[in-house]
Protein backbone atom coordinates (compact mmCIF):
# COMPACT_ATOMS: atom_id res chain seq x y z
CA UNK A 1 0.00 0.00 0.00
CA UNK A 2 2.75 2.27 0.70
CA UNK A 3 4.77 1.86 -2.39
CA UNK A 4 1.21 2.43 -4.61
CA UNK A 5 0.28 5.21 -2.92
CA UNK A 6 3.94 7.22 -3.55
CA UNK A 7 3.25 5.94 -7.19
CA UNK A 8 -0.06 7.20 -6.92
CA UNK A 9 1.72 10.81 -5.31
CA UNK A 10 3.41 11.45 -8.80
CA UNK A 11 0.54 11.07 -10.78
CA UNK A 12 0.83 7.31 -11.33
CA UNK A 13 -3.24 6.31 -12.36
CA UNK A 14 -4.43 3.99 -9.38
CA UNK A 15 -4.39 0.21 -11.72
CA UNK A 16 -0.67 1.18 -12.98
CA UNK A 17 0.26 2.04 -9.01
CA UNK A 18 -1.36 -1.04 -8.08
CA UNK A 19 0.57 -3.39 -10.56
CA UNK A 20 4.02 -1.77 -10.18
CA UNK A 21 4.06 -1.58 -6.52
CA UNK A 22 3.12 -5.61 -6.40
CA UNK A 23 6.13 -6.13 -9.33
CA UNK A 24 8.63 -4.39 -6.94
CA UNK A 25 7.91 -5.98 -3.61
CA UNK A 26 7.49 -9.21 -5.49
CA UNK A 27 11.64 -8.65 -6.08
CA UNK A 28 11.92 -7.87 -2.36
CA UNK A 29 9.73 -11.07 -1.48
CA UNK A 30 12.27 -13.69 -3.42
CA UNK A 31 15.40 -12.18 -2.10
CA UNK A 32 16.33 -10.17 -5.01
CA UNK A 33 17.15 -7.07 -2.91
CA UNK A 34 18.90 -4.99 -5.06
CA UNK A 35 16.21 -4.65 -7.33
CA UNK A 36 13.07 -4.29 -4.62
CA UNK A 37 11.61 -1.10 -2.57
CA UNK A 38 15.53 0.05 -2.29
CA UNK A 39 14.70 1.23 -5.88
CA UNK A 40 11.75 3.57 -5.25
CA UNK A 41 13.63 6.55 -4.36
CA UNK A 42 15.53 6.68 -8.24
CA UNK A 43 12.03 5.39 -9.56
CA UNK A 44 10.13 8.67 -8.10
CA UNK A 45 12.97 10.87 -8.77
CA UNK A 46 13.51 9.89 -12.66
CA UNK A 47 9.09 10.46 -12.11
CA UNK A 48 9.45 13.99 -11.10
CA UNK A 49 12.23 14.91 -13.36
CA UNK A 50 10.21 14.26 -16.02
CA UNK A 51 12.56 11.81 -17.54
CA UNK A 52 9.43 8.67 -17.09
CA UNK A 53 5.82 9.45 -17.73
CA UNK A 54 3.80 7.76 -14.87
CA UNK A 55 0.81 7.62 -16.96
CA UNK A 56 2.04 6.05 -20.31
CA UNK A 57 0.30 2.25 -21.28
CA UNK A 58 2.24 0.44 -24.32
CA UNK A 59 0.70 -0.03 -27.90
CA UNK A 60 1.20 -2.47 -30.31
CA UNK A 61 3.45 -0.94 -33.17
CA UNK A 62 3.75 -4.03 -35.56
CA UNK A 63 2.61 -7.94 -35.27
CA UNK A 64 2.51 -11.02 -36.43
CA UNK A 65 1.09 -13.96 -34.96
CA UNK A 66 3.98 -15.05 -33.39
CA UNK A 67 5.71 -11.94 -32.68
CA UNK A 68 5.21 -8.02 -32.05
CA UNK A 69 7.34 -4.92 -31.50
CA UNK A 70 5.97 -2.67 -29.14
CA UNK A 71 6.34 0.76 -28.09
CA UNK A 72 6.40 2.09 -24.69
CA UNK A 73 5.56 5.23 -24.64
CA UNK A 74 7.97 6.39 -22.00
CA UNK A 75 6.31 4.46 -19.60
CA UNK A 76 7.69 3.10 -16.50
CA UNK A 77 9.30 0.23 -17.13
CA UNK A 78 7.63 -2.84 -15.10
CA UNK A 79 4.31 -2.13 -15.54
CA UNK A 80 5.31 -1.80 -19.28
CA UNK A 81 7.69 -5.05 -18.94
CA UNK A 82 4.66 -6.97 -17.82
CA UNK A 83 2.20 -6.52 -20.73
CA UNK A 84 5.17 -7.19 -23.32
CA UNK A 85 5.82 -10.49 -21.59
CA UNK A 86 1.93 -11.36 -21.15
CA UNK A 87 1.51 -10.58 -24.58
CA UNK A 88 4.25 -13.07 -25.53
CA UNK A 89 2.42 -15.52 -23.54
CA UNK A 90 -0.92 -15.28 -25.03
CA UNK A 91 1.22 -15.65 -28.72
CA UNK A 92 3.06 -18.56 -27.72
CA UNK A 93 -0.42 -20.29 -26.26
CA UNK A 94 -2.32 -19.55 -29.60
CA UNK A 95 1.19 -20.17 -31.84
CA UNK A 96 3.70 -22.16 -29.70
CA UNK A 97 5.93 -19.64 -29.70
CA UNK A 98 5.69 -16.00 -28.85
CA UNK A 99 9.08 -12.97 -29.02
CA UNK A 100 8.12 -9.31 -27.99
CA UNK A 101 10.31 -6.39 -28.85
CA UNK A 102 10.15 -3.81 -26.81
CA UNK A 103 11.12 -0.02 -26.77
CA UNK A 104 10.95 3.24 -25.57
CA UNK A 105 10.63 1.82 -22.02
CA UNK A 106 12.56 2.20 -18.57
CA UNK A 107 14.10 0.47 -15.68
CA UNK A 108 12.23 -2.87 -15.34
CA UNK A 109 13.22 -4.34 -12.27
CA UNK A 110 14.34 -7.70 -11.38
CA UNK A 111 14.52 -9.66 -14.90
CA UNK A 112 13.17 -13.17 -13.46
CA UNK A 113 9.74 -11.64 -12.35
CA UNK A 114 8.86 -12.01 -16.21
CA UNK A 115 9.65 -15.17 -17.27
CA UNK A 116 7.79 -16.64 -14.35
CA UNK A 117 4.96 -15.60 -15.36
CA UNK A 118 5.34 -17.88 -18.16
CA UNK A 119 5.49 -21.56 -15.76
CA UNK A 120 1.97 -21.27 -15.26
CA UNK A 121 0.88 -21.76 -18.47
CA UNK A 122 3.74 -24.21 -18.81
CA UNK A 123 5.54 -22.32 -21.31
CA UNK A 124 9.29 -21.51 -21.17
CA UNK A 125 9.90 -17.92 -20.70
CA UNK A 126 12.69 -15.31 -21.31
CA UNK A 127 13.08 -11.98 -20.80
CA UNK A 128 16.20 -9.82 -21.49
CA UNK A 129 16.71 -5.90 -20.92
CA UNK A 130 19.81 -3.17 -22.00
CA UNK A 131 20.84 -0.84 -19.83
CA UNK A 132 22.82 2.34 -19.83
CA UNK A 133 26.64 2.45 -20.87
CA UNK A 134 28.52 1.25 -17.45
CA UNK A 135 30.71 -2.02 -18.38
CA UNK A 136 33.69 -2.03 -20.10
CA UNK A 137 33.91 -4.42 -22.70
CA UNK A 138 36.66 -5.99 -22.99
CA UNK A 139 39.77 -4.77 -24.07
CA UNK A 140 38.34 -1.29 -23.94
CA UNK A 141 38.78 1.87 -21.77
CA UNK A 142 35.19 3.49 -21.98
CA UNK A 143 31.40 1.96 -20.93
CA UNK A 144 30.18 1.12 -24.13
CA UNK A 145 28.05 -1.14 -22.79
CA UNK A 146 25.27 -2.04 -20.58
CA UNK A 147 24.59 -4.96 -17.40
CA UNK A 148 21.94 -6.61 -19.74
CA UNK A 149 20.44 -8.98 -17.47
CA UNK A 150 18.27 -11.50 -19.14
CA UNK A 151 16.54 -14.38 -16.76
CA UNK A 152 15.01 -17.56 -17.83
CA UNK A 153 12.14 -19.65 -16.34
CA UNK A 154 11.62 -23.38 -17.20
CA UNK A 155 8.68 -25.12 -16.05
CA UNK A 156 9.63 -28.90 -14.68
CA UNK A 157 7.10 -31.69 -13.21
CA UNK A 158 7.55 -32.77 -9.24
CA UNK A 159 11.02 -30.36 -9.02
CA UNK A 160 11.42 -27.04 -8.27
CA UNK A 161 11.47 -24.74 -11.65
CA UNK A 162 14.73 -23.84 -12.73
CA UNK A 163 15.09 -19.73 -12.76
CA UNK A 164 18.14 -18.12 -13.98
CA UNK A 165 18.29 -14.29 -13.66
CA UNK A 166 21.99 -12.83 -14.39
CA UNK A 167 23.37 -10.05 -15.65
CA UNK A 168 26.54 -9.87 -18.69
CA UNK A 169 28.27 -7.70 -16.16
CA UNK A 170 30.14 -9.78 -13.25
CA UNK A 171 27.63 -8.48 -10.92
CA UNK A 172 25.17 -6.11 -10.94
CA UNK A 173 25.18 -2.05 -10.15
CA UNK A 174 22.68 -2.92 -7.55
CA UNK A 175 25.29 -4.92 -5.38
CA UNK A 176 27.93 -2.12 -5.67
CA UNK A 177 24.89 -0.31 -3.75
CA UNK A 178 24.30 -2.93 -1.38
CA UNK A 179 28.08 -2.62 -0.79
CA UNK A 180 28.05 0.98 -0.08
CA UNK A 181 25.04 0.68 2.89
CA UNK A 182 26.48 -2.25 4.57
CA UNK A 183 30.31 -0.47 4.26
CA UNK A 184 31.71 -3.24 3.14
CA UNK A 185 34.25 -4.01 0.69
CA UNK A 186 33.76 -5.79 -3.10
CA UNK A 187 35.73 -8.05 -4.54
CA UNK A 188 38.51 -7.29 -6.84
CA UNK A 189 36.73 -7.58 -10.53
CA UNK A 190 33.38 -6.74 -10.07
CA UNK A 191 34.22 -3.03 -10.76
CA UNK A 192 37.23 -0.69 -11.70
CA UNK A 193 37.26 3.00 -10.58
CA UNK A 194 37.44 6.83 -12.60
CA UNK A 195 41.13 5.94 -14.00
CA UNK A 196 39.88 2.45 -14.96
CA UNK A 197 41.99 0.46 -12.45
CA UNK A 198 40.86 -2.02 -10.32
CA UNK A 199 39.16 -1.31 -6.93
CA UNK A 200 37.60 -2.80 -4.01
CA UNK A 201 35.92 0.04 -2.37
CA UNK A 202 32.64 0.27 -3.29
CA UNK A 203 32.58 4.30 -3.77
CA UNK A 204 34.92 4.15 -5.82
CA UNK A 205 33.56 1.73 -8.27
CA UNK A 206 32.07 3.99 -11.35
CA UNK A 207 32.51 1.49 -14.25
CA UNK A 208 31.88 -2.80 -13.86
CA UNK A 209 33.48 -5.76 -15.79
CA UNK A 210 31.85 -8.04 -17.98
CA UNK A 211 31.06 -11.48 -16.56
CA UNK A 212 34.41 -13.28 -16.82
CA UNK A 213 36.35 -9.35 -15.46
CA UNK A 214 39.14 -10.09 -17.75
CA UNK A 215 40.42 -12.30 -20.69
CA UNK A 216 42.17 -14.50 -18.62
CA UNK A 217 39.57 -15.42 -17.07
CA UNK A 218 36.65 -15.47 -19.91
CA UNK A 219 35.78 -11.94 -19.93
CA UNK A 220 35.49 -12.23 -23.80
CA UNK A 221 32.40 -14.31 -22.86
CA UNK A 222 30.09 -12.30 -21.09
CA UNK A 223 31.23 -8.90 -23.35
CA UNK A 224 29.50 -11.15 -25.86
CA UNK A 225 26.65 -12.53 -24.89
CA UNK A 226 26.00 -9.12 -23.34
CA UNK A 227 26.31 -8.12 -26.87
CA UNK A 228 23.31 -11.00 -27.74
CA UNK A 229 21.06 -9.18 -25.30
CA UNK A 230 22.01 -5.50 -26.81
CA UNK A 231 20.77 -6.53 -30.44
CA UNK A 232 17.56 -8.25 -29.63
CA UNK A 233 16.53 -5.38 -26.98
CA UNK A 234 17.81 -2.04 -29.17
CA UNK A 235 18.28 -2.89 -33.37
CA UNK A 236 14.83 -5.18 -32.64
CA UNK A 237 12.38 -2.75 -31.11
CA UNK A 238 14.67 0.56 -32.46
CA UNK A 239 15.08 1.46 -28.47
CA UNK A 240 18.65 3.16 -27.99
CA UNK A 241 21.89 0.89 -27.69
CA UNK A 242 23.42 1.37 -24.15
CA UNK A 243 26.32 3.50 -25.58
CA UNK A 244 23.44 5.78 -26.70
CA UNK A 245 21.63 5.73 -23.18
CA UNK A 246 22.01 8.38 -20.73
CA UNK A 247 20.04 7.09 -17.44
CA UNK A 248 21.48 9.66 -15.28
CA UNK A 249 22.92 13.20 -15.30
CA UNK A 250 26.22 14.37 -15.44
CA UNK A 251 26.97 14.44 -11.45
CA UNK A 252 26.52 10.67 -9.69
CA UNK A 253 23.09 10.74 -8.10
CA UNK A 254 21.46 13.27 -10.27
CA UNK A 255 18.57 12.45 -12.66
CA UNK A 256 18.30 14.10 -16.09
CA UNK A 257 14.75 14.52 -17.84
CA UNK A 258 15.84 12.99 -20.91
CA UNK A 259 14.34 9.59 -21.93
CA UNK A 260 16.45 6.49 -21.32
CA UNK A 261 14.58 4.93 -24.88
CA UNK A 262 15.64 1.25 -22.98
CA UNK A 263 14.97 -1.62 -25.04
CA UNK A 264 13.90 -5.19 -24.07
CA UNK A 265 12.61 -8.66 -25.60
CA UNK A 266 10.37 -11.06 -23.74
CA UNK A 267 10.01 -14.74 -25.23
CA UNK A 268 7.83 -17.70 -24.15
CA UNK A 269 7.14 -20.98 -26.13
CA UNK A 270 5.62 -24.46 -25.34
CA UNK A 271 7.40 -27.52 -25.00
CA UNK A 272 4.46 -29.78 -25.95
CA UNK A 273 4.86 -27.99 -29.28
CA UNK A 274 8.33 -30.04 -29.62
CA UNK A 275 7.31 -33.04 -27.93
CA UNK A 276 4.96 -34.60 -25.28
CA UNK A 277 4.88 -32.63 -22.08
CA UNK A 278 5.26 -35.52 -19.83
CA UNK A 279 8.21 -37.18 -21.42
CA UNK A 280 10.01 -32.89 -21.61
CA UNK A 281 8.91 -33.01 -17.78
CA UNK A 282 10.46 -36.16 -17.13
CA UNK A 283 13.78 -34.79 -18.33
CA UNK A 284 14.06 -31.52 -17.05
CA UNK A 285 13.39 -33.05 -13.34
CA UNK A 286 15.92 -35.61 -13.93
CA UNK A 287 18.31 -32.73 -15.06
CA UNK A 288 17.61 -30.68 -12.31
CA UNK A 289 17.08 -33.40 -9.74
CA UNK A 290 20.98 -34.70 -10.65
CA UNK A 291 22.74 -32.04 -9.92
CA UNK A 292 20.57 -31.21 -6.60
CA UNK A 293 21.69 -34.50 -5.20
CA UNK A 294 25.47 -34.31 -6.63
CA UNK A 295 28.01 -34.42 -4.42
CA UNK A 296 29.08 -31.40 -2.66
CA UNK A 297 32.55 -29.80 -2.70
CA UNK A 298 34.74 -29.51 0.61
CA UNK A 299 32.82 -26.83 2.31
CA UNK A 300 29.47 -26.97 1.34
CA UNK A 301 26.08 -28.44 2.40
CA UNK A 302 24.80 -29.04 -1.18
CA UNK A 303 24.72 -28.21 -4.77
CA UNK A 304 21.82 -25.70 -6.19
CA UNK A 305 20.04 -24.91 -9.18
CA UNK A 306 19.91 -21.64 -10.42
CA UNK A 307 16.53 -20.12 -8.55
CA UNK A 308 16.93 -22.72 -5.58
CA UNK A 309 17.99 -19.60 -3.28
CA UNK A 310 14.90 -16.85 -4.46
CA UNK A 311 12.40 -19.87 -3.82
CA UNK A 312 14.03 -20.16 0.15
CA UNK A 313 13.82 -16.93 0.08
CA UNK A 314 10.30 -16.26 -0.94
CA UNK A 315 9.37 -18.88 1.59
CA UNK A 316 11.16 -17.30 4.57
CA UNK A 317 10.21 -13.74 3.89
CA UNK A 318 6.44 -14.86 3.07
CA UNK A 319 6.57 -16.35 6.66
CA UNK A 320 8.61 -13.93 8.50
CA UNK A 321 8.42 -10.45 6.66
CA UNK A 322 11.23 -8.51 4.15
CA UNK A 323 14.13 -6.97 6.25
CA UNK A 324 14.88 -3.75 5.10
CA UNK A 325 18.60 -1.95 6.00
CA UNK A 326 18.13 1.11 8.31
CA UNK A 327 19.70 3.08 5.58
CA UNK A 328 17.01 2.09 3.13
CA UNK A 329 14.61 2.59 6.22
CA UNK A 330 16.19 6.28 6.49
CA UNK A 331 15.51 6.87 2.87
CA UNK A 332 11.75 6.03 2.59
CA UNK A 333 10.97 7.42 5.50
CA UNK A 334 12.15 11.07 3.32
CA UNK A 335 10.40 9.88 0.35
CA UNK A 336 7.20 9.12 2.22
CA UNK A 337 7.38 12.82 3.80
CA UNK A 338 8.01 14.36 0.57
CA UNK A 339 5.45 12.44 -0.99
CA UNK A 340 3.09 12.84 1.88
CA UNK A 341 2.30 9.38 2.31
CA UNK A 342 2.32 7.27 5.70
CA UNK A 343 5.01 4.75 5.76
CA UNK A 344 5.35 2.29 8.83
CA UNK A 345 8.41 -0.28 8.36
CA UNK A 346 7.29 -2.27 11.34
CA UNK A 347 4.36 -2.98 8.97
Amino acid sequence: QFVAGVFRSVGMPEGLAATNARILVDADIRGIDSHGVPRLPGYIAAIRAGKIDPAATPTIAHETAATARVDGHNGFGLSNAEWAMDLAIKKAREAGVGFVALGQTNHFGAASYYPLRALPHDLIGIAMTNAGGLVIPTFAREPLMGTNPLAVAVPSGAEQPFVLDMACSTVAWGKIEIARRDEKLIPLGWAVDAEGDPTQDPFAARYLLPLGSDRATGSQKGYGLGMVVEILCGPLSGAALSFDQRPYGSAPGTVSSRPSNIGQFFGAWDPAAFRPIEEYRADVDRLVSTLRAAAPAEGFERVYVPGDFEFAAEAERRREGIPLHPKVVAELETLARSCKVTFDAAR
